[in-house]
């Protein structure tokens, strides 16, 4: 996709029909597709930036969040002093291969960089995406694989420039 354009919102800001559409994708993406049976949506959803793309009927087709690991206040995540994180990556199915996913995850690491103070980003990456989209976004591979809801996946660290 060309030029998507980006809508970058705090929970509070989402309208209802953003707020259905991403829960709606999400759990395509992750419930469906990969049978994830973990909590979806979760309690971080409150404190979180949601970066999104809309098609043309308003639909989200790709998603990310991103929050401060300082100041998170859910029981999934560790306080991280200095770090933001990106996760619940997803892409519809039928907007794959089109470069979407590595350009909403460019703008989340251009978003932290710009608006926060955050030192570094730090993911927990699904391991089969781990040398490929994130490595190619700078990430490094910080530990071994573990096992998150039931899929590999390796934590991972990009340090911002300063």
């Amino acid at each position: 996709m060309k030029n998507p354009q980006f809508h970058v919102k705090t929970f509070d800001e989402l309208t209802l029909r953003e707020l259905h559409s991403i829960y709606v994708m999400r759990a395509l993406v992750f419930t469906v597709g990969q049978q994830i049976t973990e909590q979806e949506p979760d309690d971080a959803d409150l404190d979180c930036m949601h970066l999104f793309v809309k098609a043309n009927d308003g639909c989200v087709i790709a998603y990310l969040r991103m929050f401060d690991l300082e100041t998170v206040t859910d029981d999934s995540h560790e306080i991280t002093p200095g770090a933001w994180t990106i996760g619940r990556v997803a892409v519809l199915p039928e907007t794959r291969g089109t470069g979407l996913g590595k350009a909403i995850f460019a703008e989340g690491i251009r978003w932290i960089s710009e608006n926060t103070d955050a030192q570094r980003i730090e993911i927990s990456a699904q391991q089969y995406l781990a040398g490929t989209l994130y490595a190619a976004a700078g990430f490094a591979q910080v530990g071994d694989v573990y096992l998150e809801a039931g899929i590999d996946h390796v934590h991972m660290v990009l340090e911002i420039e300063r």
